[in-house]
């Protein structure tokens, strides 16, 4: 089967960091970013970070927004009045900022088809991530609206991007005491996308492929872990998806990869400021697609 070539680059919780200021932004195809552009939501975080993110050189560049980007949730500022002040109109301007620029699809738990090199991607993004209690973060849903808020993901979808990690794994955190969600694992396992990109644990940071044939009924999936050739080279953090170069190779339906992006390295109070490398994915993807 005739197949065409995507390089996808993934960030996740770049805090107010930018190309050149924390992390060198490589060349792609798509630009996926899985939340956390900010540390509070503030209007002028949100302008410094779309004014870099519509620069970016990408064919087509996919946004999700995250627990920090205060301003951007709507339902932030009554739901927790004793938090960090958002004042209306400027969460107003926030919100007409992330969904205004163009050649960027921001997504707040929806989807869209986006077309590259004469493919047509089906792509799912959201904000969310579970309330672990007395937070007061945006974006957040308690245990008994997990299942209703992702049931919401269609079943056809080629690339899943949200904040928060499922419990499959890359959930890592020394700041949050739980991990990834598991109903969003089962919804995962269940509709087995090509890709699921996220971020939100920190200490998470990497990739791995789970292999769903091989899955046995009680979930413990086998699983072929990501080396980063990146780790301590000045080399490129490279997961290969082609099956070349020693890589690993996907079969729809039955592999999912697994990418958790975060560009900050360590969670906060967990020490001074240190960067990941934003991952780079090639991937094949069929030519002709039903």
């Amino acid at each position: 089967m005739a197949t065409t070539k995507l390089r996808l680059v993934c960030i996740s919780d770049t805090h107010n960091a930018f190309p050149g200021a924390g992390f060198t932004l490589p060349a792609g195809d798509i630009l996926l970013h899985a939340g956390d552009l900010t540390n509070q939501g503030s209007l002028a975080e949100i302008e410094k970070a779309m004014t870099w993110i519509k620069h970016a050189s990408f064919a087509a560049k996919i946004v999700v927004a995250g627990n920090h980007d205060l301003s951007v949730d709507a339902k932030y500022g009554p739901k927790y009045p004793e938090g960090w002040k958002v004042l209306p109109e400027e969460g107003e301007k926030c919100r007409e900022l992330v969904r205004g620029v163009e050649g960027v699809n921001y997504l707040e738990h929806e989807s869209a088809e986006v077309e590259v090199k004469g493919l047509k991607l089906r792509v799912f993004g959201s904000p969310y991530s579970p309330d672990r209690g007395g937070q007061n973060w945006a974006f957040q849903y308690l245990p008994e609206e997990a299942e209703e808020l992702w049931s919401a993901v269609p079943d056809d979808v080629d690339m899943l991007i949200t904040h928060t990690p499922s419990s499959l794994g890359l959930d890592e955190s020394k700041h949050w005491t739980q991990g990834g969600c598991e109903v969003l694992a089962r919804r995962v396992r269940e509709i087995r996308p090509t890709l699921h990109v996220f971020g939100h644990c920190h200490e998470g940071r990497g990739a791995e492929v789970v292999h769903w044939e091989e899955s046995a009924e009680d979930g413990d999936h086998r699983r072929t872990k990501w080396r980063d050739p990146g780790a301590g080279s000045k080399k490129q953090s490279l997961f290969d998806l082609t099956g070349t170069r020693g890589g690993h190779s996907l079969t729809a339906g039955a592999d999912t990869a697994l990418v958790n992006a975060s560009i900050m390295a360590r969670s906060w109070g967990q020490g001074g400021k240190a960067f990941n490398k934003p991952i780079v994915v090639d991937i094949d993807i069929p030519s002709k697609r039903d």
